[in-house]
């Protein structure tokens, strides 16, 4: 299980570790863990109106979470609560149709979200990819430290 949960793509997100650090002074900070798991993460966002500026975060996690986070990292500056919403829920439903395909996802740069298509086959590792999303939602609704 682990060899197929862990192939290249994934370990290589992980260790590229986008957005890894503190933002100095955020709008917003955040954290949350999986107690079943033991990951945690912790957000910091700074928003232009509605929309995220700047995205860090400290990651405590599987190699799965520390992937999923550094893509968000990547992929999340510009977006807006409802977009990162309509990303989440597809994430989600592509892991439990073990779907995870370019036809799920409104813009190209979201495409590397396909490199959890293992996960699908293990649904007590859905969270570990989903995390980092339900962190940054959790977020920009207002729930902060």
């Amino acid at each position: 299980m682990i060899d197929q949960l862990y192939q290249k793509a994934i370990l290589k997100e992980a260790a590229a570790a986008t957005g890894s650090g503190i933002l100095s002074n955020p709008d917003v900070k955040l954290t949350v863990h999986n107690p079943l798991c033991g990951d945690r993460i912790t957000i910091y966002l700074n928003l232009e109106g509605n929309k995220i500026s700047e995205f860090s975060h400290e990651t405590k996690a599987c190699v799965l979470c520390q992937a999923s986070a550094s893509m968000l990292a990547e992929c999340s500056i510009g977006e807006t609560e409802q977009n990162i919403q309509s990303i989440y829920d597809n994430l989600k439903q592509g892991l439990l149709d073990k779907d995870l395909t370019d036809k799920i996802w409104p813009e190209e740069k979201w495409e590397t979200l396909n490199i959890f298509q293992p996960v699908s086959d293990h649904k007590n590792r859905f969270t570990c990819v989903t995390l980092p999303f339900e962190s940054i939602l959790k977020a920009l609704r207002g729930d902060s430290e």
